[in-house]
């Protein structure tokens, strides 16, 4: 008997029992659907975070005061790489303290510090909550904010203190969603400011979002909103080179300890940041496949526990075949290839409902991403079941005697 009689059998054999057939399957299909997207949530969520992190630019450090956890800050001594402390008692970066940092720096890089608050932004009727940032013109090249319309906030709105602002790309589309916002004066907490600039849409970055927010001179914070600018909350410091953000970050926290006389500040690399949740996820992701496998195991054991009455139920036709001589080999091939149909027959079917799945119902929930991997370690999964659980039932068929076989009822 050649393959493609083993072939023509093993799928006579299942469309004989089509109910059995897709219950059998059906441990399958769930079990690959499982894996691909527990899979795709993980694949998802890594890239969500990833392009989060990295749209703020590949080689910024953010330094803030008080040193919480030094686990991914560079230099030695007190407070070094591995050690936790709690944030000190009132740390704080000051603008001499960057003044200083820009002096003794060795590698070329740019610093735009910047302060936060809630506000409240109005304009006629319309009332939206965001983000009052509190920026030098630093800001826009360093936080990789482009403007869309109008221009950016200037040295001059910093030294004048002016009332100039630069929206966010949802702030324009609530406030002024029929006409450009740029020259429209806009209420920041009940306070009169004008729009000079628009940002492009950037999406959700590493700290806040530009889009719902609006960017104010730096020197306004202090006046307006009880905002000490000379006290810094956060300083993103760009290397111009982003391979030497791991020099720059062991550098400045050398000589920010050497005018502290300690470590009470914190550096946080993007890049390191990033090999780090990229690692994270990796593990985070297998370990959501891994879950998703269970059901594959046990879609696996209802294969072997189906074939094996199959071969129960067909052990005549078995004696029989032997009797007109099929050798081991032939029975042990069929039965192979009965449980492999069966097994790849369900993981094609667990891809379709988890691709589906996951663009249609996961996908409104949390990122998902179906990647090529998934979808061939479900494929090689599926395969792999087929066969491993098929081949004690193949093996008990090939080896039963003719005239047992044939004797029994």
């Amino acid at each position: 008997m050649d393959l493609r009689d083993s072939f023509r059998n093993a799928t006579r054999a299942i469309f004989a029992a089509k109910m059995r057939s897709f219950l059998t399957m059906l441990g399958i299909i769930i079990g690959i659907a499982a894996v691909v997207m527990l899979m795709a949530v993980g694949s998802g969520t890594k890239q969500s975070i990833l392009s989060r992190m990295q749209s703020s630019g590949s080689g910024n450090l953010y330094l803030t005061a008080g040193a919480r956890s030094n686990v991914l800050m560079g230099g030695g001594g007190p407070g070094g790489p591995g050690e936790r402390s709690g944030a000190s008692s009132g740390a704080k970066i000051t603008a001499e303290d960057l003044t200083y940092i820009e002096a003794r720096i060795t590698y070329p890089i740019v610093v735009s510090p910047t302060n936060q608050t809630n506000i409240t932004i109005k304009n006629g009727d319309t009332t939206m909550s965001g983000t009052g940032i509190f920026a030098t013109p630093t800001y826009f090249e360093v936080e990789n904010v482009t403007i869309a319309d109008g221009r950016m906030i200037s040295t001059s709105d910093i030294d004048n203190r002016t009332r100039n602002v630069v929206i966010g790309a949802t702030v324009q589309t609530t406030l002024f969603p029929n006409e450009s916002a740029v020259g429209q004066p806009i209420r920041i907490n009940g306070a009169s400011y004008k729009v000079v600039g628009v940002a492009v849409a950037k999406g959700e970055t590493v700290g806040s979002s530009v889009d719902t927010a609006i960017v104010l001179p730096f020197s306004v914070g202090e006046k307006s909103f009880g905002v000490v600018h000379k006290v810094i909350q956060r300083t993103t410091i760009k290397c111009v080179d982003p391979t030497q953000s791991s020099a720059v970050t062991t550098e400045i926290t050398d000589i920010l300890t050497r005018k502290h006389k300690k470590v009470d500040f914190s550096i946080q690399d993007v890049a390191a940041m990033t090999e780090l949740v990229t690692s994270a996820m990796t593990i985070l992701t297998t370990l959501l496949a891994a879950i998703g496998g269970l059901s594959l195991l046990v879609g696996g054991i209802g294969i072997m526990n189906i074939m094996l009455v199959s071969v129960t139920e067909r052990t005549r036709e078995i004696g029989i075949r032997k009797a007109l001589g099929a050798r081991e080999r032939d029975i042990l091939v069929q039965f192979l290839i009965e449980s492999s149909l069966l097994s790849i027959a369900g993981g094609v079917l667990g891809i379709v409902v988890s691709v589906l799945g996951s663009d249609f119902i996961v996908s409104r929930f949390t990122t998902t991403v179906v990647t090529g991997y998934s979808i061939l370690l479900a494929v090689g999964f599926s395969i792999a079941v087929g066969v491993f659980f098929g081949v004690y039932p193949a093996r008990t068929a090939a080896r039963m005697k003719p005239v047992d076989a044939l004797r029994y009822e």
